[in-house]
């Protein structure tokens, strides 16, 4: 089973999850947060996975539609904190080639800030480091 908890640092809203995200747990949950954080306006959305241990395509599936709708409605979702198993399953679907993941709240939040630049998790720099992001985002 997994939980979610919403709180926000300013203007971003960090969607923490907790649990395994597998087998459509938690996905009806998650749209329903995206749906309410954006209607109160905010357009800055973090998922925090720092405690999700383990993820399937159907949770795959989930963050794709939540990034789709924050995107459709003119803003930004970032993951936070990917455990190894969770970080393996994006990279395998290529999913962190579209959304930027960083390692804790505190860069995520920064990059709102910065301009594009897309943070690895340790020991990716250099495998990855010439990756060219030009269209990678609107």
């Amino acid at each position: 089973m997994i939980t979610i908890g919403i709180h926000y640092v300013g203007t971003i809203a960090s969607l923490d999850m907790r649990g395994k995200f597998i087998k459509g747990q938690g996905g009806f949950q998650l749209q329903m947060l995206v749906d309410k954080v954006l209607q109160a306006g905010t357009s800055k959305v973090l998922l925090n996975l720092t405690e999700v241990p383990i993820i399937d395509s159907m949770g795959i599936g989930e963050i794709v539609r939540a990034f789709k709708r924050v995107q459709e409605a003119g803003g930004t979702l970032k993951l936070v904190g990917v455990t190894d198993r969770v970080y393996g399953a994006l990279k395998i679907t290529q999913l962190l080639e579209l959304i930027e993941s960083f390692n804790n709240e505190e860069e995520a939040i920064a990059s709102f800030g910065k301009g594009k630049g897309r943070k690895k998790k340790s020991g990716e720099e250099a495998e990855e480091s010439g990756d060219d992001e030009s269209g990678a985002e609107e």
